[in-house]
């Protein structure tokens, strides 16, 4: 399996997850049911690990340690903002019209400042053309 083919179909786990979302009450916590949605996740994870890696310790180095808390933090977070934006009535054709080119831009821009990437013409006029298009639709919402 290559990159490639992981990052066409992880974005249909996330939209599926998303549209869930919307079935929830809006009077539901969203920590809450990202609460119980992380402790499914930490099941899946573990199980997952133990059944694909060849090392069957826990214990992470400390750098590795902060770093995976680092990101449940903001996976945490980032997921809980969804479910409230959702909570609220976001429309999922809106919601995901925005939140996915954005996910492009701010990672092309992440990729520029912390890790030198370079960009081809191809990811600039991607990029120019992912703004117009969450401009046209923020707009054209009201």
């Amino acid at each position: 399996m290559t990159w490639q083919i992981i990052a066409i179909g992880a974005p249909l786990l996330f939209v599926t997850y998303q549209s869930i979302s919307k079935l929830l009450p809006s009077d539901v916590s969203p920590f809450l049911i990202n609460a119980y949605a992380s402790a499914v996740g930490v099941i899946v994870m573990v199980a997952l690990y133990l059944l694909t890696s060849t090392e069957k310790s826990f214990a992470l180095a400390s750098k590795s340690l902060w770093l995976a808390m680092g990101i449940g933090l903001l996976v945490s977070v980032g997921n809980a903002a969804i479910i409230r934006a959702y909570g609220l009535g976001a429309p999922q054709s809106g919601f995901t019209s925005v939140f996915y080119p954005l996910l492009i831009v701010y990672a092309i821009f992440f990729g520029l400042l912390f890790w030198q990437e370079r960009l081809n013409w191809y990811q600039i006029l991607g990029t120019i053309l992912a703004l117009t298009g969450i401009v046209l639709i923020v707009y054209f919402k009201r």
